[in-house]
C-alpha cells in the first residue's frame, strides 16, 4: 500500500503535490486538534475569540487557519483537474480557503453567543470598570464597544455615551444597561492616591 501511494505522489506534477500537500497536512492538524478537545485539551481559541470576537483579524484563530489551509488545497485539486491552470487553481483555492476561515470564525461566534446567553446576567456589568475598545459617539448617537470583565470572564460589549464621546483605550464605568442591551457608560477616572505627609510616615 505504501508503495501504491509514493507511486501516486510521484505521478503528480508539482503544483499538484503542492495543493495536495496543503489540504492534507491541514487535514491532519484539524484531526489532531478535535481528538486533542475531546481528550481535555485546553481551547486557546475560545478564550481569544470571546475576548475580541470583533476585532478585525480575530478571524486568524487555529481552527479558522486549519479550515482555510484544507479548502485551499482541496479546490486547488480540483481546479487543476479540472483543466485550470495553477494561477486560477490558486485563487480558486485562496478564495474557497477565506470563505471556509469566515464560516468557521462566524460558527464559533454563533456557539459562544448560544452558551453564553443563558448564563451571563448582564445587570452585573453595571458597577463594573473596563476600557473603550472602539469609540463610543456623544450623546447616544450610535454605539461603541467596550471591554468589560463580567463573571469571571473578559468581554467585548456594544456601550453608549449619554454626553460626552469617549474615545478608543478610555477608562470606563458601567453607570447602566439600555432596554437594547447596550452598557450606559461614562468616563472613569482612578482614584489618585492620598499622599501623606513625610512626618506622619515617620511615626
Amino acid at each position: 500500500m505504501f508503495s501504491d501511494l509514493t507511486t501516486w505522489w510521484q505521478a503528480l506534477g508539482s503544483v499538484e503535490q503542492w495543493f495536495w500537500a496543503t489540504g492534507l497536512i491541514s487535514n491532519a492538524l484539524f484531526a489532531g486538534y478535535i481528538v486533542a478537545q475531546f481528550a481535555g485539551g485546553h481551547d486557546a481559541d475560545v478564550h481569544a475569540d470571546t475576548i475580541d470576537s470583533d476585532a478585525g483579524f480575530t478571524i486568524l484563530s487555529l481552527r479558522s487557519l486549519m479550515a482555510f489551509g484544507m479548502f485551499m488545497g482541496y479546490t486547488g485539486v480540483v481546479a487543476l483537474r479540472l483543466g485550470a491552470g495553477w494561477f486560477v487553481a490558486l485563487v480558486a483555492g485562496a478564495v474557497a480557503g477565506v470563505l471556509a476561515a469566515w464560516l468557521a470564525w462566524r460558527l464559533l461566534r454563533l456557539v459562544l453567543r448560544l452558551q453564553s446567553s443563558g448564563t451571563l446576567d448582564i445587570q452585573n456589568t453595571i458597577g463594573q470598570t473596563g476600557e473603550v475598545h472602539l469609540q463610543i459617539p456623544a450623546r447616544m448617537s450610535d454605539t461603541g464597544k467596550v471591554m468589560v470583565e463580567v463573571q469571571g470572564a473578559l468581554r467585548e460589549m456594544d456601550a453608549i455615551s449619554e454626553e460626552e464621546a469617549i474615545p478608543t483605550g478610555q477608562p470606563i464605568l458601567v453607570v447602566g444597561v439600555t432596554d437594547d442591551g447596550a452598557l450606559i457608560v461614562q468616563p472613569f477616572k482612578p482614584p489618585v492616591p492620598v499622599k501623606l505627609p513625610a512626618m506622619l510616615l515617620a511615626m
